[in-house]
This record gives C-alpha cells, sequence and structure tokens, in this order.
C-alpha cells in the first residue's frame, strides 16, 4: 500500500500553516508554514511563503522562508530558496538560487539557533555546483603535517 499523498492545486492558495504525515505537492500557493513527514515537492510555478519542513524537499519554484531536510534539499534548475536551510545533503543544479545561512551534515535537521555557526551562500551556479561559500565565512582546513 502507498502512502497517502497531498496536492495543492495551480489555482489554490492555502492561507494557514499545513501539517501532515503523509507527503505534499504544492502546484499553487502557500502563506504558512509546510511541516510534513513525508516529501515536499515544490512545483516550478508554486509560491511558498513561510518555513517547510520535511524528510526531503525538491525546490523548483519559489520558497521564502526557512528549509529544513532531514534528508536532501533539492533546488532545481528553475528553483529559488530565499531563507536559511539545514540539511543532511543539498544539490542545485544550475540556474537554481540559494540565498541564506546553510547548515548541513547529518545532524542538521533542523536550523541552526546561531547565526555564526553557518556559511552564508548566495548567488546561482555557474558551474553545476552549488554557489561558493562567502569567503569570509568558513575557515580554511587546518594544515596537514608533513609526511614521513
Amino acid at each position: 500500500m502507498t502512502s497517502p499523498q497531498n496536492y495543492i492545486a495551480e489555482d489554490t492558495t492555502i492561507k494557514g500553516n499545513i501539517t501532515t504525515a503523509s507527503s505534499l505537492t504544492v502546484a499553487g500557493a502557500v502563506e504558512g508554514d509546510i511541516n510534513a513527514g513525508g516529501d515536499v515537492a515544490i512545483l516550478p510555478d508554486a509560491n511558498v511563503r513561510g518555513d517547510v519542513s520535511g524528510p526531503t524537499v525538491t525546490v523548483s519554484g519559489k520558497v521564502e522562508g526557512r528549509v529544513s531536510a532531514s534528508g536532501r534539499l533539492v533546488i532545481t534548475s528553475r528553483g529559488h530558496v530565499h531563507g536559511d536551510i539545514a540539511v543532511r545533503a543539498l544539490l542545485i543544479e544550475e540556474g537554481g538560487t540559494l540565498q541564506g545561512q546553510c547548515t548541513m551534515g547529518a545532524n542538521a535537521g533542523t536550523l541552526p539557533s546561531s547565526r555564526a555557526s553557518a556559511a552564508t551562500l548566495v548567488g546561482t551556479p555557474g558551474n553545476g555546483r552549488a554557489p561558493t561559500p562567502a569567503p569570509s565565512t568558513i575557515a580554511p582546513p587546518p594544515a596537514r603535517p608533513p609526511e614521513r
């Protein structure tokens, strides 16, 4: 049996928070937070003004708010995220944009409480890779001792 899936149609606007134990696909607009127990997909012409949380979040439209994913955040070539993110893994396709603070890693399922511990990512990748972190926010790796 497959798990149920929720769908917000192109001609629909939801004003208020959404909580679901299953997955959610947004083709319309949401003005409020989304908290899903299943995967979340924001389709190309969709707009979300609020925080988005789910195991895997795929953004092909626009999100103005924080995104947290216990698994992976995918920003497609048409996707735009303007807000802080906390994810286990991140994929930004060429043309996709992320503007905000980024926390990544195995324990990054929730958003950072301190901006000092996060990297700042701004801009659009031009080479198919994620944007380069701002140089002032990330310390260089420690020097390796010479091999003997």
